[in-house]
């Protein structure tokens, strides 16, 4: 009993400490014609050589990573009901977008924090929006997921969508116990997803009926990881699980220091898992033995990529790490002197980072060289 009332208070703390970090990041006033800007942390997304992000000042926008240059950016907004010269209330107010983009074929899809989910075409670069849940909006944290010809996404209202990826209409909804910020992980025909209900789901995602549910004791937000019929998750009670994706049975758990936000890598057979108590913790996939832990020196939210023989993760202040995965030796690439939440994403053996300065860093994860892209208008 005193466990589960430990427990239970740190999930209560947790969401706390949770809305306020969201809540210090999003903010309105009076600007005139255009609201004030609300910022997220949003991940990237690269197709070809374009990588699409979502910008702390509400935008869309698609890079060329070649050269770095900006090619184009879409504002995401919401319509007002006021503006002009002497009315203190907005004609439109830029969106927070905190999850990363998905893209399917020419099509890049948003969710975006007042609870709308936006379709943006690559070729003509017009915007569309729709509600999740129309009757009762609320905030979407997580990223959209695309299998198939559907659209995967949690929202804040507690409930997982499957939308059709061209109209975005609705297949079908499953609700949770509560708000979800988690992003799905799909494999085959099952999506994984975890709830602040404290507990990870399994779905049918051909109609989204429930094959199993397994319980934490604490708020889930991080996303699912699946490998070899294992689903690995995190949650604020402080555990890494390892669950059985048939039926959510436990195969292993491990406690540390401090909550899981973020979601963990693999790589040979290794789980590597970024937490807030500022290690990374490497086990053995199958047996949960720790192999070893690396200290970051700092926080860890924002979720690592493996570059070849390489774990690249960065802590909350910004200093990048890569971790070798053959000696298990670490050592800092680079020092971005700038606070880190986003997921990392990489290509052609470069990692991209998004700072809570709205600055987008290439880094090439043998040398740690620095290249600035151009997220921001000139």
């Amino acid at each position: 009993m005193r466990l589960r009332c430990r427990t239970g208070l740190l999930s209560k703390i947790s969401l706390l400490l949770a809305i306020l970090l969201l809540s210090g990041l999003v903010f309105t006033g009076c600007r005139g014609a255009v609201g004030a800007v609300a910022k997220g942390w949003s991940g990237g997304t690269i197709t070809g050589d374009i990588l699409f992000i979502g910008s702390m000042k509400g935008e869309l926008v698609a890079i060329n990573i070649t050269d770095g240059n900006r090619l184009w950016a879409v504002p995401i907004e919401e319509a007002g009901s006021g503006g002009g010269l002497l009315s203190c209330g907005p004609a439109s107010t830029a969106v927070a977008i905190y999850g990363s983009p998905a893209v399917a074929g020419d099509l890049v899809y948003v969710g975006g924090y007042n609870g709308k989910i936006y379709t943006i075409s690559i070729n003509n670069l017009l915007s569309e929006d729709k509600y999740l849940n129309k009757s009762s909006p609320k905030t979407i944290v997580g990223s959209p997921v695309i299998a198939g010809d559907s659209i995967y996404i949690g929202s804040s209202d507690g409930r997982i969508y499957a939308l059709d990826v061209k109209s975005r209409n609705e297949k079908w909804r499953f609700e949770t116990g509560d708000k979800i910020w988690s992003t799905p992980a799909i494999d085959g025909d099952v999506l994984y997803i975890g709830s602040f209900d404290q507990k990870v789901y399994a779905l049918d995602i051909n109609d989204g009926s429930k094959k199993w549910e397994f319980e934490t004791e604490g708020a889930i937000v991080a996303t699912p990881l699946v490998d070899n019929n294992t689903v690995y998750i995190g949650s604020f009670d402080r555990y890494l699980y390892a669950v059985d994706a048939a039926d959510g049975s436990l195969k292993w758990k491990f406690m540390a220091g401090n909550w899981f936000w973020a979601k963990p890598v693999v790589h040979n057979g290794v789980i590597y898992a970024g937490c807030l108590d500022g290690k990374v913790y490497a086990f053995d996939a199958e047996s949960g033995g720790k192999l070893v832990e690396f200290d970051l020196g700092g926080q860890v939210s924002s979720s690592p990529v493996v570059v070849g023989n390489l774990v690249i993760v960065a802590n909350q202040d910004g200093v990048v790490y890569a971790l070798d995965t053959g000696n298990n030796q670490q050592r800092q690439l680079v020092n971005l002197e700038e606070n880190v939440y986003a997921p990392l994403v990489s290509g052609m053996e470069k990692v991209y980072i998004h700072t809570d300065k709205d600055s987008l860093y290439e880094i090439d994860a043998r040398t740690g060289a620095k290249r600035e892209l151009n997220i921001k208008a000139e």
